[in-house]
């Protein structure tokens, strides 16, 4: 039994990764520059140098290595391998990921989703100890959702449990990188935010997130609504607002179909802080049976961004 494992995190907008022992303690961590629309080539390319640049940092060598546990973005059949799409990076349909980067690195891959990574790392190592049905939501670029039933991670029949992103919760809304409209991902997430800001500003409604608006409707960054939003721009406000209700909605969604002990909130969004928090916990309350309102217990992450490493780490520790 090989005492590390090295987790590794393909985000919406970055690649994360890092060298865990078992005891879910991060030796080195390194954080790479944006993924945002990076194709597979790319992306792949970012894995080997970072799996690397870990090793020869830290002086561990790969015979000490476990394997490679590897969380991504998009849906996900982990048992078979296969990146079925994602909503932030472009071509990967039915792309092989594990064995593409197995044969890369000449080790051991287990391919999972990275908010069941994180949910995992959580249950394990952070705000989920002591529980046993937990959730993982994922507040960032994307809207994502891991599951822990006694203990483990639950994947469904195909392996892609949890995406909830992609249910419909609005006749004809905004449209959706799956192709549909009206997603809860294109309200609650970092790209609702953004396409909430460019329907009130197509709308003529006057704000200082225009100097981030571009032809190509680039997307305006939760951080750049946040600051306008503490600054008193009404038009930033109302958007966190309205991501707030419908982050809410997601929240009473997880609650109504899997009634978990614990739901644990994580992801870069949280970071806003009271001005979207408390419209999400309202949204939460207004949309959830009310008999049920008091049935699930609210955590905020604890392992922060390491978490999904540490439970793609972890993968190897069963």
């Amino acid at each position: 039994m090989k005492e590390y494992a090295i987790g590794i995190d393909v985000g919406g907008t970055k690649l994360a990764a890092g060298i865990v022992n078992r005891k879910g303690e991060v030796i080195d961590f390194q954080k790479s520059a944006t993924l945002t629309e990076q194709k597979p080539e790319f992306v792949i390319n970012a894995i080997y140098q970072v799996y690397h640049a870990l090793l020869k940092k830290t002086g561990i060598k790969p015979a000490e290595i476990e394997g490679v546990g590897l969380g991504f973005a998009g849906t996900v059949n982990g048992p078979e391998g296969l990146i079925y799409v994602s909503s932030n990076l472009p071509e990967w349909h039915l792309m092989p990921l594990r064995d593409v980067v197995n044969e890369k690195l000449g080790i051991p891959v287990i391919l999972e989703n990275d908010a069941n990574c994180s949910a995992l790392g959580e249950y394990r190592y952070g705000a989920g100890r002591g529980t046993v049905n937990t959730c993982y939501v994922c507040f960032s670029t994307g809207f994502g959702l891991g599951i822990i039933i006694d203990g483990k991670i639950y994947r469904g029949h195909t392996g892609t449990a949890g995406e909830f992103a992609h249910m419909l919760i609005e006749k004809d809304g905004y449209d959706c990188p799956c192709g549909k409209k009206g997603c809860l991902l294109t309200y609650a997430s970092g790209i609702g935010i953004s396409k909430i800001v460019y329907e009130k500003i197509d709308q003529g409604a006057e704000t200082v997130l225009r100097k981030h608006a571009t032809p190509e409707r680039h997307r305006i960054s939760g951080e750049a609504v946040a600051e306008a939003a503490r600054a008193g721009d009404r038009v930033a406000i109302e958007t966190l607002e309205t991501a707030g209700f419908y982050f809410g909605l997601g929240l009473s969604i997880v609650t109504q179909v899997l009634n978990p002990e614990l739901i644990v909130i994580g992801g870069g969004l949280t970071r806003i802080g009271d001005l979207l928090m408390e419209p999400t916990y309202q949204g939460f309350r207004d949309t959830v049976q009310p008999e049920l309102v008091d049935t699930v217990r609210m955590k905020l992450w604890e392992l922060g961004d390491q978490g999904g490493i540490i439970g793609a780490a972890s993968l190897f520790f069963d």
